[in-house]
């Protein structure tokens, strides 16, 4: 990702590269981090480095009042997303999370089609890829925060929500799991899929009305570069708080997950 981030920034003439931290040195070379954070030359720190440094960098963000963009999970610890709603309060800096299935679903059709909820019945979300190797020790806990987000953002907070099938393997020291979640709304249902071994990538979304149903495709070649939109939207929104927008998002994860965990 910090490859990609590159790659854009470069292209967008709003933004220049002034400085890149390896996330190696968080502990080796914690002078060199301060410095890093406190350089009056950079008003916008990019954090996309593995979550377990999330928190941490978060922290040193904000003490020296830089706007930030971190990567999703947002922190992997639910007493870091305790911390972090504090640390927010009255924070007046900009801060957004790279929710790209958000970003790419803001420019779907799908506020037009839909604008009255209660004519929708059931939706149903499929999210899955084969992986090659694990980004993460639980692959649920960094898939979920994209369909989460979009629920959360489009349709409301979840009144409740029950698992309904969880499976988990290793093979090969690859950690394959499937898991399919219900998720009860005011008005519908919302059934949502998870793989990490299937074939063919997908990120799908149906809609489900008396008459029709609709197919929304996540990996459709309509949909924009994420990274570029949200730096547009950085641009263009004097003033925006992801913390603020997503805490919900990142309260129903920690509950799905410790609900996972125990099972």
């Amino acid at each position: 990702m910090g490859k990609i981030y590159t790659s854009e920034i470069k292209k967008n003439r709003n933004f220049k590269i002034i400085n890149i931290l390896d996330h190696k040195n968080l502990k080796r070379k914690p002078e060199l981090i301060k410095k890093f954070f406190n350089s009056k030359k950079i008003n916008l720190i990019v954090i996309s480095s593995p979550i377990k440094t999330h928190f941490k960098y978060l922290e040193y963000a904000y003490e020296a009042k830089k706007n930030i963009i971190v990567e999703k999970p947002l922190v992997e610890k639910i007493n870091q997303l305790k911390k972090l709603i504090q640390l927010n309060k009255n924070y007046k800096q900009k801060v957004m999370i790279h929710h790209n299935d958000v970003l790419n679903f803001e420019k779907l059709n799908f506020m037009k089609d839909f604008p009255n909820f209660n004519k929708i019945r059931m939706i149903k979300m499929f999210y899955g890829k084969k992986e090659l190797i694990n980004s993460y020790k639980k692959p649920y806990f960094d898939w979920l925060p994209h369909p989460l987000s979009i629920i959360i953002n489009f349709f409301g907070v979840p009144n409740k929500f029950k698992i309904l099938k969880y499976s988990k393997k290793i093979r090969n020291k690859l950690i394959l799991e499937k898991l399919k979640l219900a998720l009860e709304l005011n008005y519908f249902k919302i059934l949502l899929n998870f793989s990490n071994e299937i074939k063919k990538s997908s990120k799908k979304i149906i809609v489900y009305t008396k008459n029709k149903n609709k197919t929304y495709d996540g990996y459709s070649n309509n949909n924009k570069r994420s990274i570029k939109l949200l730096l547009e939207k950085f641009i263009k929104i004097n003033k925006i708080n992801d913390i603020n927008t997503n805490i919900k998002v990142y309260e129903l994860l920690f509950k799905i997950d410790e609900k996972l965990t125990k099972k």
